[in-house]
C-alpha cells in the first residue's frame, strides 16, 4: 500500500486529463436540445455548436428582414439612407477637382458637382432600395436560411471535431497529465 499511494497520482492526473477533454466535447455537442426540468431552463443546454447555430439562423433571419425594412423606410434615419448619404458626400468631394478649372464657372463647376453626385446617389438608392431586394425575393433567399437551418447538420461537424481534433487534443491532455503525475509523485515521495 505505501508503493501504491504514488502511483495514485498518476493515475488521478490521467483521469483529469480525460475528464477536461470529455468535459470540452460534452459542453461543444451535448445535447442537442434545450432541457427544462419544472419549466426552468437548464444553463448550458443546448450544446454551444447547437446553440451557436441556432444564433446564427436567428441572426440571418434578422439581418434580412431588418434590410428590407430599412428598404422601406425612406426617413433620414435608416443605416441605408445614411449609406446613401456618405455616398453622396464622398462623390461631392470626389468631384471637388472641378475647383482646379480656371476657365469654367463657378455656378456650373458646382451644378456640376452636385448632377453627378445626385446621380451617383440615385443610382444607389434605385440599386439597394428596389434591385437588391428584388433579388431577394426572385430568389427566395428566406427559403435558403430554412434550408440551412433544416439541413445544416452538425453531425459532420461532430465527425470532424472527433477526427482531427478530439483525438489530438485527448493525446495531448493525457500526455501532459501523465508528466504532471509523474512530476507529483516524484515530489511526493521526494518531500516523504
Amino acid at each position: 500500500m505505501l508503493f501504491l499511494k504514488p502511483f495514485l497520482f498518476v493515475v488521478l492526473n490521467l483521469g483529469l486529463g480525460y475528464l477536461l477533454v470529455f468535459t470540452l466535447k460534452a459542453l461543444l455537442f451535448y445535447p442537442e436540445k434545450k432541457v427544462y426540468v419544472w419549466k426552468l431552463h437548464i444553463p448550458l443546454t443546448p450544446g454551444l455548436i447547437y446553440y451557436l447555430k441556432d444564433l446564427i439562423i436567428q441572426k440571418l433571419y434578422k439581418l434580412l428582414h431588418d434590410f428590407l425594412n430599412d428598404c422601406e423606410n425612406l426617413e433620414t434615419d435608416s443605416r441605408i439612407s445614411k449609406i446613401e448619404q456618405d455616398i453622396y458626400t464622398k462623390i461631392w468631394d470626389k468631384m471637388m477637382f472641378l475647383d482646379e478649372y480656371r476657365f469654367l464657372p463657378q455656378f456650373v463647376k458646382r451644378n456640376l458637382q452636385n448632377l453627378i453626385a445626385q446621380i451617383v446617389f440615385e443610382l444607389t438608392r434605385y440599386f439597394v432600395r428596389t434591385f437588391i431586394p428584388y433579388l431577394i425575393e426572385r430568389y427566395n433567399i428566406e427559403s435558403y436560411i430554412v434550408l440551412l437551418e433544416r439541413k445544416g447538420d452538425i453531425s459532420i461537424l461532430k465527425g470532424y471535431f472527433n477526427r482531427y481534433f478530439y483525438r489530438f487534443l485527448l493525446y495531448f491532455s493525457l500526455l501532459f497529465f501523465f508528466f504532471t503525475g509523474i512530476f507529483n509523485m516524484l515530489i511526493y515521495i521526494i518531500i516523504r
